[in-house]
């Protein structure tokens, strides 16, 4: 009886720095885009890759040629339908944080944010506030009205009075300023939204899967305030924890905030 040939099992020290290499290069994946539409993709590429290796291991060369076929298929399948994801992870690798800490931006201005949007919780006064991250939003700048003012409480609120021709869309922010107004967003159709959210919870949660952009929405209804980031919803949050937000903004620290928050909503204390 001839016995697979097992020379492909033989192991050396580049052996163990290629596989180094290779786990921690599909950790940083996950990572990014963990708790995205990604995930099961690439569990089914995974489920694949080590069906393929023990078809080759028995010298099973049909259903070898079959695996191919499919890793392939879901490949292009993904470039295709994952595109907002796949963009956000090549922008994030490229991205080198300590560099971008030693860079000068204009920091958000928490206190007026987080006063405005509390007292427009508190009246019940719809809004949308788009903070823009590392991922420009310059398309949607253009398409609405360009502001370039500096950030403040009475700003905010006036912007988002019912009889302001410019209320009835998006603030895009970036650093300490307003950059432009009444902008409309990607809406999200994602399975998180019920029937109950309206427009701005479907456009802020629309533009946090398209981009690494920070949406704070104002429920004119409950007067709730929600968060959106890469593609996740969060409702009813605390002025204390939309504060813990802004200030993980400001020192390059939101995806681990997100992270503790995340942690808090799926422990069930929300």
């Amino acid at each position: 009886m001839n016995l697979p040939d097992l020379k492909f099992l033989q192991f050396g020290i580049k052996d163990m720095f290629d596989i180094l290499i290779v786990t921690i290069l599909i950790y940083q994946v996950y990572r990014l885009l963990s708790r995205t539409r990604a995930i099961p993709v690439l569990i089914g590429l995974t489920l694949i890759f080590v069906l393929s290796i023990i078809s080759r291991f028995f010298a099973l060369h049909t259903v070898g040629w079959l695996f191919d076929v499919l890793s392939n298929f879901l490949i292009i399948a993904m470039i295709v339908a994952l595109q907002p994801e796949l963009r956000r992870l090549f922008y994030n690798l490229g991205q080198i944080g300590w560099i971008r800490s030693l860079v000068s931006v204009n920091q958000l201005p928490v206190d007026d944010i987080l006063s405005a949007v509390t007292q427009m919780g508190e009246d019940k006064t719809g809004a949308l506030l788009v903070i823009v991250n590392k991922i420009g939003l310059r398309q949607l700048v253009e398409g609405g009205i360009v502001l370039q003012a500096k950030i403040s409480r009475e700003l905010l609120m006036s912007i988002f009075f019912e009889k302001n021709p410019l209320h009835d869309g998006a603030v895009i922010i970036q650093g300490g300023n307003i950059v432009s107004a009444a902008c409309y967003l990607p809406l999200s159709s994602s399975d998180q939204l019920k029937r109950t959210h309206g427009a701005r919870h479907r456009a802020g949660l629309g533009i946090s899967e398209e981009s690494d952009a920070l949406s704070i929405i104002v429920s004119e209804e409950k007067g709730w305030i929600s968060v959106a980031f890469m593609g996740e919803l969060r409702e009813k949050l605390d002025g204390q924890a939309l504060k813990n937000l802004l200030y993980a903004f400001n020192a390059n620290r939101l995806e681990d905030e997100w992270e503790n928050l995340f942690q808090v909503y799926k422990g069930g204390k929300k």
